[in-house]
Formats: structure tokens, C-alpha cells, sequence
């Protein structure tokens, strides 16, 4: 007999063994016990959960002769024959590579016919969210009024991109993320079952990397079984699935921390040289800052970071005397890093100047804006690493009582914040037609066409605001939509190479939002302006224009 990967060999064959989806369970159980089946369902969850498990389950279930507490039997001749695909009356639809209008005609034509031997005639339809518009049209009518012997068990990924007329027909399932120690506990089981020692540090590492996919875990430990060795550990799992362990990424925050670009690249070599992923890498990197953001952060990180305790000590010595801003930067730095190496073509370079990047003196030279170079101002006097040097006429001559008072001829002129209560020039984004032309090249022409004849403009660092005059408000409306929004805002971000928020602005309305957007920057700003003035000693002089 040929081999079986365990996945396959492992998946659930009754209720009891589908790991935590309970309040899923609960409800089909009980409905099955009653009788009470619908005629159509949608699961939706992240990859590996259970959906196409739980809906074979549901399909023997609602047709076994003999059901034990709502659970398939798996004995009889019914359940025995959809297990070994004997019985036709259960259908599994890849929608991805199913997708036309024919397809779902078909099914349309199909379900008229009453099922050859079981009760119900059961249509599984996977990654439902692949049809096409048209196809999703024609299942419509299907599923609002389809025969009594039918049942639809819809399973998608992606339950926003199915339209609201299906959605409204189906009872929903949201499946959850399966927890760290379920998965570990369930991949001890298999270990053992499998003749095979799973030490806990190697079941640990394989559960983190699964991301709550119970499926990716086990795929992941029938590969490391496949090595031939009796006992895996966490050394074992890194060999196999090519990432780095957190001795490295620790390595590598030390050297970017120094600023010690030599190391950076040595240790990007090895990474390299050894086969690792870099894109792997990058997102452990990212993990990696997060957890010491928290450590910065909380008080007790220990109940939150899933590390040793060894490893959290290291992490909470590390980012003292980080600023949260540094880090967060960071973060955001590293992400755009990760998102670029899906296209680039030669990731490791891109990789090496990224991280040199971060080793540049501070956040606010990229991208930052006045109030994170106010923060890292702060941070300096917190530390002591600053000095303030005063000519003799300032040691002589105390600073003004009044702020607003203009400075003697004999005393040096004191260092002027202007607060403008209005904005009178924003710039233009000069990327605008870049960013038309990708959505046009990326098929969005919705968004294309309704964005013609805008104009864009930087509010500020974190802002952009798309113009439409009076006669264009229907284009306003299109383009406010959330997921619109969320589009451009990509777009435009990978753009500026920073993180923006898009407002949708009517031209007769852009000197009011000017005037706002001023005034609350400029408030915060001037608060901190006086705080450090008051902590350096330094007179401050604030013309209000």
C-alpha cells in the first residue's frame, strides 16, 4: 500500500477528535440529534482549522444509519461507502480550479436528481471564494430554494470576498485558531503513535511555526519523521524547514543595535550561505522587535511572549535604552522589507541595505516627522547623552519672563517655534500618476476611473487627501468604501515608503481640513517644545502668526 501522509492518515473521522472547535461541534450535533438540518452552511477559518474535516464529518453524519450522539457511525454501509468514495452522493468542489458559470450550471442541473443511496446529496464546495461573479450568480437561486434532499457546505478562507446574497442564505461557522499547546499536544500524540520521540522543544517550535494551522504542524513533523531519526528536537525542526534559531536573531539586533554594519553583513552571509529563508527571516525578525516592544512595554512579558524564560531575560536587557518610537520604526521598516521581497529579484541585497538602514542614526531621519525627533530629543536628556552649550551673553542674562517679549539688542535672539494657525502651502504628492497607473496595471479600473481628475496632497507625514471637485461626489463615494480605501492606501504607502491614511476631501472643504490638521499637530507640538525648553534651560520664543 502506498504511503499516506499523516495528515490524511490523522484527519478526524467523528467529532470528538477535531481540536478546539468545540462551539462548532456543539451546534451540529445538536442539530443532527433533532433533525433540524439546514440547507446550506459556510465555514470560514484560517488554513489547517478543520473546515473540510468538520464538513466530511457533517456529510456522513446527516446520512449514517445509525448516528451515536449526533457522530457518524463509520460502520455502516453508508458511512463506510462516502469514507472509501464508493458513494456519489457526496460531492467535493475545488472552487479554485472550478470557478466558471458552467461549473455551477452543472450543479444547477444536477441537483434536481434525488441521491442514489444515502439520505441527502451533499455538496462540499472548498475556497468558495474563487468563483466568479457570474457563477456566484447562477448558484444563487440554488441555494435560496434548493430541493429537500440537498445540502451546501460552503468553506472559504476569505469570508469578505463572498457577496451578501450568499452570505445571507447560509449558516455561518467561524473556526478558530487552533492554541500553541493543542497543537503540541496533538503532535505528541501522532509522535507516539508513530514510534517516533517528539522532545517538547521540537513540538514548541513546530506549533509557533504552524500559526494555529493544525494541518501545516503536522505536515511539518511528517517531514522531520522523514529524516529517519527517533527522537526530534528543536535543532532537528530547524534543519528541515530552513529558519534561523533566536541565538541568530538575537546576533543580528546586537549588530543593528551597535550599529556595526561588518557584523551585519558577516551574519547575513551565513544566513545565506546556509540556505536559509530569507523571507522566513524577515518575519521572525519582525516577531522578534514585537516581543521586545512588549518587553519594553509591559511589566510582566512573560505571560505574553511564547519564549524561554532565558530568552526574555536577553530581550528585556536588549531594548533598554531603546525608545518605543525606535522600535515601532523598526517594525515598520522591517515590514515594508517584508512585503518588497515577494518582487525583488535579488532579496539578499535588498536584505543588506535594509538593515544598514536601520543602523543609521535615528528613526526620524526616515520619514520622521518633528514629534519623533522631539521624543528621541527627549530620550537623550532622559539619558544624559546630550549637552546644551551657551554663549556668554545667555550665562549672563536669564531668559525673558515674557515668552512673546523680543530679545534686547545685547542678549542673542532665543530659538523661535512658529505656530501657524493655518497651512498655507501643501505639497502635492508628486507619486499621484504613479500610483494611478498601478492600479490601472494591477486591474483595478474602478478605482482607476473614479480617481481620474483628483488631485492628491500630504497633509502631513501620516496623511494624504484625495481632492474631488463638487461635480465628481458619486467618485467620492466609490473611492470611500473601506476596501477602496485600503487599496489606495497601499499603494500610495509602498509609494512614500511609509505607512499612510488616505481622506477623501471636497475641494470647497480642503481650507478647513487644512486649518484642522494644523491646529491638532501644532497643539501637541508646541506642549513638547515648552517641556524641553523648561527641561534644557533654553528660552523659547513662540510667535503665534
Amino acid at each position: 500500500m502506498s504511503y499516506i501522509a499523516l495528515y490524511r492518515k490523522w484527519r478526524p473521522t467523528v467529532f470528538e477528535d477535531v481540536v478546539e472547535q468545540e462551539h462548532v461541534v456543539k451546534t451540529l450535533r445538536y442539530s443532527i440529534s433533532t433533525g433540524r438540518i439546514a440547507h446550506a452552511y459556510l465555514f470560514c477559518g484560517t488554513r489547517g482549522t478543520g473546515k473540510t474535516t468538520m464538513a466530511k464529518i457533517f456529510s456522513r453524519a446527516i446520512n449514517c444509519l445509525s448516528p451515536q450522539n449526533g457522530d457518524p457511525c463509520n460502520e455502516c454501509d453508508i458511512c463506510r461507502g462516502i469514507l472509501n468514495e464508493n458513494i456519489l452522493d457526496v460531492i467535493e468542489i475545488d472552487a479554485a480550479s472550478n470557478n466558471s458559470v458552467d461549473n455551477v450550471r452543472e450543479i444547477r442541473d444536477e441537483v434536481i436528481y434525488a441521491p442514489s443511496q444515502a439520505k441527502y446529496k451533499v455538496y462540499i464546495i472548498d475556497e468558495v471564494h474563487m468563483l466568479s461573479t457570474g457563477a456566484f450568480n447562477a448558484l444563487l437561486k440554488t441555494l435560496e430554494e434548493p430541493p429537500a434532499h440537498v445540502v451546501f457546505i460552503l468553506a472559504t478562507t476569505d469570508p469578505h470576498k463572498l457577496p451578501a446574497t450568499i452570505l445571507s442564505r447560509c449558516q455561518r461557522f467561524d473556526f478558530r485558531r487552533i492554541s500553541i499547546e493543542s497543537i503540541m499536544s496533538r503532535l505528541t500524540q501522532i509522535s507516539q503513535e508513530s514510534g517516533v520521540t517528539l522532545r517538547k522543544d521540537g513540538a514548541k517550535l513546530i506549533a509557533k511555526m504552524a500559526d494555529g494551522a493544525l494541518r501545516d504542524a503536522i505536515s511539518i513533523l511528517d517531514q522531520c519523521i522523514s529524516m529517519g531519526s527517533k527522537e526530534i528536537g528543536y535543532d532537528d525542526v530547524l534543519t528541515v524547514v530552513g529558519i534561523v534559531n533566536d541565538t541568530f536573531i538575537a546576533e543580528v539586533f546586537d549588530a543593528i543595535a551597535a550599529k556595526d554594519i561588518s557584523r551585519i553583513l558577516e551574519l547575513v552571509d551565513r544566513l545565506v550561505m546556509e540556505g536559509k529563508d530569507i523571507t522566513r527571516f524577515i518575519a521572525d525578525l519582525v516577531y522578534y522587535y514585537r516581543n521586545l516592544l512588549i518587553c519594553k512595554l509591559t511589566p510582566d512579558p512573560y505571560e505574553i511572549i511564547e519564549a524561554s524564560k532565558e530568552s526574555i531575560e536577553k530581550m528585556i536587557q536588549q531594548c533598554k535604552g531603546l525608545s518605543d518610537e525606535e522600535l515601532m520604526h523598526d517594525i515598520k521598516e522591517l515590514s515594508l522589507l517584508e512585503s518588497s521581497l515577494k518582487w525583488a529579484t535579488h532579496p539578499r541585497i535588498l536584505l543588506e541595505v535594509s538593515l544598514m538602514k536601520l543602523c543609521e542614526s535615528n528613526p526620524a531621519q526616515y520619514g520622521g516627522n518633528v514629534m519623533e525627533r522631539l521624543a528621541e530629543l527627549e530620550r537623550k536628556i532622559s539619558s544624559g547623552d546630550i549637552t546644551i552649550k551657551s554663549s556668554p551673553a545667555q550665562k549672563n542674562n536669564a531668559p525673558s519672563a515674557n515668552p512673546g517679549q523680543a530679545a534686547s539688542p545685547d542678549k542673542p535672539a532665543p530659538k523661535e517655534v512658529q505656530r501657524k494657525g493655518n497651512i498655507e502651502n501643501i505639497d502635492s504628492l508628486s507619486c499621484w500618476n504613479d500610483v494611478l497607473n498601478e492600479l490601472k496595471s494591477g486591474g483595478r479600473m474602478v478605482l482607476f476611473t473614479n480617481l481620474l481628475g483628483t488631485k492628491a496632497l500630504e497633509l502631513d507625514s501620516k496623511f494624504v487627501g484625495i481632492v474631488f471637485s463638487s461635480d465628481r461626489r458619486f467618485c467620492k463615494m466609490v473611492v470611500s468604501k473601506a476596501e477602496n480605501l485600503e487599496t489606495v492606501e497601499a499603494v500610495v504607502s509602498q509609494k512614500l515608503g511609509r505607512e499612510i491614511r488616505i481622506k477623501c476631501i471636497d475641494e470647497e472643504d480642503l481650507t478647513s481640513s487644512r486649518k484642522e490638521t494644523a491646529a491638532e499637530e501644532s497643539d501637541e507640538l508646541v506642549d513638547k517644545a515648552k517641556n524641553l525648553a523648561e527641561r534644557l534651560n533654553v528660552p523659547l520664543n513662540i510667535i503665534d502668526e
